[in-house]
């Protein structure tokens, strides 16, 4: 029989059957050595020293033979030779005799140590590559400490200026009480400098307790805000424990403010404190969309609370239900230990307080704006070099009293958006990750989907505010630089507007109510109504009888207006708040002979005061 796998095969009879048969049980791995070459299986015959190993060779499939050594077929040697060490020529014929049977345990030996050698060797190129390998690996450690030593350097001496501050503490409350005892509550104010050492030391404290994070992250908080937690580029549960610290000013609750408020919340930042004195309207909910028709009259930052509450219940929202003025800007910045501030206003008036009050308070400043299909945004405050929004509008501009959402119309989206993207670069201000847009200048057009970045200039030297020859002490000495400059205009008494401008330029002899205008009509006494609003507006809704010739086009059409009213017939001026009519009002009772009127309050004191079912926008 035979074994084609490498195994024994035996024949039966043969003078050297005894002495082999020992060679039973070989392992096939020493089979497999054995097959190497001829010479390997001559140094494993040679066991007697230097004798000549006799090979022969069967044509069995493979094994050991009875009657002789080898019979590898297919899988290994064919052994038919006789080889001699010394010279290596063949002689005739094989001699079993020459292995004896005492020998085999000799050869196993032989086969053992050979073996030995060669796991020897291999643990050796495996040590030898370890060796190599965690060299290279100490190396390495060396070029990353020696690359990154002095960041390391730089966050052991922030740890330590942490701790500094922390100890000096109570230091800084014991100095604030003292100040507050030397004085009356009455006589510190923003326009003192003790206030303003009050303020100041206000800030050192917020500082301190803002870099007092919160220790660690619950497990609703972990799997709230799981998503930027897993994020790569920086939040992390540092980013998050940041969020969770922070104060945040917003002054503005309307079509910015709407998203961006939202979007504060979810993200959890820790407090947001929401400025705003008007009022919700109908009108405004195609783009605030934070309010619902539930809460038309209700004070616009009680109402976003009232959404920010049932978005995150976890966060605090404060509610300021006043205008942010010179007056009380730095009061409910330090009272609220707010880390920034963000400018999501309408007018120009208040920009100029938020920019004002956070270079007083060295707070960062995210402001936003959007007026009809377009919008902008940047950040001040950020960057030792970067301007602030005096340094790119040093004066307040007249004509901007007129660019205003109420009068000129806005896409919803547009604000929107501005709100979103201005809720990014807040967290990325907080978190201090990423790079803020302190030395650019967004603008976004909604018909063209365009994103222009402008490169801001740097901050000029003979800024008033923020140059290096600044010298305002306090917050009331920038108030005067904001002079005519439009701001808001309160308009509201509870849930009952009032006229939103006083007729200035114009003798109070030239005003009539609208209740007073309503009995001319009733009487049916002739006159000319004249709407001096764009034609946009007017398309929207108007009273029977009005002509609409727009205020710009008064001077222009004199005649056209003087031939409407050729019988001596008086002219009342109409617009929707009252503002154009007065212009309008002063123009023709210089151009003109015949009397002019001003109907005080516009269109929308015809609603609240005379037909509440007229079309109010």
């Amino acid at each position: 029989g035979g074994n084609s796998s490498g195994g024994e095969r035996i024949e039966r009879g043969g003078a050297g059957s005894g002495r082999v048969a020992a060679f039973r049980g070989l392992s096939k791995s020493a089979w497999r050595l054995l097959s190497q070459d001829r010479q390997t299986l001559s140094e494993l015959l040679d066991v007697g020293g230097g004798g000549a190993a006799i090979i022969s060779n069967d044509d069995g499939p493979g094994g050991i033979g009875m009657n002789n050594i080898g019979g590898v077929g297919a899988g290994g040697i064919g052994v038919e030779d006789i080889i001699d060490e010394g010279n290596h020529q063949q002689t005739d014929g094989p001699d079993m005799d020459m292995i004896r049977e005492e020998q085999v345990p000799q050869y196993y030996m032989n086969l053992q140590q050979l073996e030995d050698k060669y796991l020897q060797e291999q643990n050796e190129k495996i040590r030898s590559l370890q060796r190599e390998w965690e060299g290279k690996w100490v190396e390495q450690e060396k070029i990353i400490e020696r690359k990154y030593k002095d960041e390391i350097d730089a966050l052991k001496k922030e740890v330590e200026m942490l701790r500094k501050n922390i100890d000096s503490g109570n230091d800084i409350r014991n100095q604030e009480q003292t100040i507050m005892q030397k004085n009356d509550a009455k006589a510190v104010d923003n326009t003192g400098a003790e206030a303003v050492q009050v303020c100041s030391l206000k800030t050192a404290r917020a500082v301190q307790e803002a870099k007092e994070l919160v220790a660690e992250l619950t497990p609703d908080q972990i799997s709230r805000y799981s998503r930027q937690l897993l994020l790569n580029d920086g939040f992390g549960v540092k980013g998050q424990q940041k969020l969770l610290s922070s104060s945040v000013l917003v002054v503005g609750a309307g079509g910015i403010g709407s998203t961006l408020l939202l979007y504060l919340a979810a993200s959890g930042v820790g407090k947001i404190v929401v400025v705003d004195f008007d009022v919700v309207e109908k009108s405004n909910l195609h783009r605030q969309v934070i309010h619902c028709e539930a809460h038309v009259g209700m004070n616009k930052a009680v109402s976003a609370c009232h959404a920010i509450k049932k978005l995150n219940s976890s966060i605090e929202c404060v509610p300021i239900e006043d205008m942010f003025t010179y007056d009380n800007a730095m009061e409910i910045i330090s009272t609220h230990n707010c880390d920034c501030i963000v400018d999501a206003c309408d007018n120009p008036k208040t920009r100029y307080t938020c920019n004002d009050a956070s270079i007083m308070a060295k707070k960062p400043l995210i402001s936003g704006s959007a007026m009809g299909t377009e919008g902008q945004l940047t950040v001040y405050g950020t960057h030792e070099h970067s301007g602030c929004y005096r340094c790119l509008y040093p004066k307040a501009n007249p004509s901007e009293g007129c660019k205003s959402c109420s009068d000129n119309g806005v896409l919803g989206t547009v604000p929107g958006l501005i709100g979103i993207l201005q809720a990014t670069e807040t967290l990325k201000v907080l978190t201090g990750v990423g790079a803020s847009m302190h030395d650019r200048l967004l603008m976004y057009d909604s018909m063209r989907c365009t994103f222009m970045n402008i490169k801001k200039p740097p901050r000029r030297k003979n800024c008033i505010v923020c140059g290096p020859n600044a010298n305002l002490n306090n917050i009331q000495d920038c108030k005067d630089l904001s002079n005519g400059a439009r701001g808001p205009q309160q308009q509201h008494q509870g849930n009952i507007p009032a006229s939103t401008v006083t007729s200035r330029g114009i003798s109070s002899d030239f005003n009539i109510s609208c209740k007073e205008y309503e009995m001319i009509r009733k009487e049916g006494k002739p006159h000319l109504l004249l709407d001096v609003r764009v034609k946009r507006q007017y398309e929207m809704c108007s009273l029977s009888g009005s002509v609409n010739i727009e205020l710009g086009k008064i001077e222009s059409n004199l005649d056209s207006i003087e031939t409407l009213c050729i019988d001596g017939k008086p002219i009342y001026c109409i617009c929707r708040r009252g503002v154009a009519s007065v212009e309008a009002t002063r123009q023709l009772s210089e151009k003109i002979n015949n009397e002019v009127y001003n109907i005080a309050g516009g269109y929308d004191s015809w609603v609240a005061e005379v037909d509440p079912s007229f079309p109010k926008y």
